[in-house]
């Protein structure tokens, strides 16, 4: 067994597996393999000469608490059948959270096909959305204020302004600038998509959707004041005799529920997305700024099963709006393992929601020291690949 990363000849076998272990359509593949994929960000597995296990590290700058970080986006990973039961993706992932660590990436993110296969891996729950199930009828009631338009590149300025304000309250989202939004041109036209505008006395909304038989998905629906949210609500219900249902997926700070007629026809869940990890946990700490002009220090044993680095009692000390971080022999007022500081560290949770899940006792100190520098946010991303 070798494991490394692609080489240029590869590609066609990498796809090959894709193929296999994903139903996408040929549209999508396309797109993915011209577009998106890079052999220096894909990691094989290499057995008698063949590749039988990969994934990919598709590269995003990801927006994590007023911080921009290089992040690994991890995807594909899949097996042929033969293959399957043999460990080798526990040796994949290895290899991988040590490469991440070795290139001076601090965080990675990962949508599971399955939580439990990848907790083992200090990937943890970071990332909720909220999904709106809807008789299409429902939106009835809404008036149109402005127009729509379908949008093309030429728009890709006006919908980077959108989502800018739009996300504005949200922790954890991918930055997106213009190479970003023609690569979801691209992937949106791969499966039959639409992508509309709504100018009311300036472009304030955009709207991604698509449409399977009589159900709409609506992946996008990004607004910068009411009016503009319920004009393309009216816009939804405009495909009434095409559609009688429409699923529409949002951050948990979305107000669409507050302004339906009647909330109680309607489903409205949350539902699980992303997992984050904690790649760099000295490094991570360092970077952070911390509104604080307190003096404080407490010393955390961090258990890592993969990164042996991470694998350490650390003394973390607060001063002049800094976190400095010592390794050593300290005794330790608090013990976490990896995925617990992982949704420490994207915000996802608070220290008190932490000891819960951990089951410890409170420790007033600890907690006050560490949610002034992990403070739970609303955290929201939409990327699929």
């Amino acid at each position: 067994m070798n494991i490394r990363f692609a080489k240029k000849n590869e590609k066609d076998n990498i796809r090959e597996l894709w193929g296999y272990c994903f139903n996408d359509g040929p549209k999508f593949t396309d797109y993915y393999f011209e577009d998106k994929y890079d052999k220096d960000n894909t990691v094989v597995v290499e057995d008698e000469g063949e590749i039988v296990s990969s994934l990919q590290l598709n590269q995003y700058n990801l927006q994590l608490n007023n911080k921009l970080y290089d992040a690994s986006y991890v995807v594909g990973v899949s097996t042929f059948p033969e293959a399957r039961g043999k460990g080798y993706m526990k040796h994949l992932m290895d290899f991988t959270l040590n490469e991440l660590y070795r290139k001076n990436q601090l965080v990675s993110i990962l949508m599971p096909i399955d939580y439990r296969l990848y907790r083992k891996y200090g990937y943890e729950h970071c990332y909720d959305q909220l999904e709106y199930d809807l008789d299409i009828e429902d939106l009835r009631i809404f008036k149109t204020s402005g127009s729509m338009k379908k949008a093309n590149e030429n728009h890709i300025d006006k919908m980077i302004h959108i989502q800018e304000e739009f996300l504005n309250d949200v922790n954890g989202n991918i930055e997106r600038k213009k190479v970003y939004y023609k690569s979801v041109f691209k992937e949106v036209n791969s499966e039959n998509g639409n992508i509309y505008l709504h100018e009311g006395k300036k472009y304030d909304g955009y709207i991604i959707y698509f449409i399977n038989g009589e159900n709409m998905f609506v992946k996008e629906l990004y607004y910068t004041n009411m009016d503009s949210l319920k004009s393309m609500l009216k816009f939804i219900y405009n495909h009434n005799t095409q559609c009688k249902k429409v699923t529409i997926s949002a951050p948990v700070n979305d107000k669409i529920r507050f302004i339906l007629a009647n909330p109680k026809t309607s489903t409205i869940k949350i539902k699980p997305f992303m997992m984050g990890r904690i790649i760099n946990f000295e490094k991570y700490v360092e970077s952070l700024d911390i509104e604080s002009n307190m003096e404080f220090d407490i010393n955390i044993l961090l258990n890592d099963d993969f990164i042996k680095e991470n694998n350490h009692i650390f003394k973390l000390k607060l001063k002049d709006n800094k976190i400095s971080v010592e390794r050593g022999g300290f005794v330790p007022h608090v013990e976490f393992d990896i995925n617990t500081i992982s949704q420490l560290a994207f915000s996802y949770i608070d220290a008190k929601e932490a000891f819960l899940l951990n089951d410890l006792n409170e420790d007033k100190d600890v907690i006050k020291f560490l949610d002034l520098i992990f403070n739970k946010k609303d955290n929201y991303i939409n990327e699929y690949i």
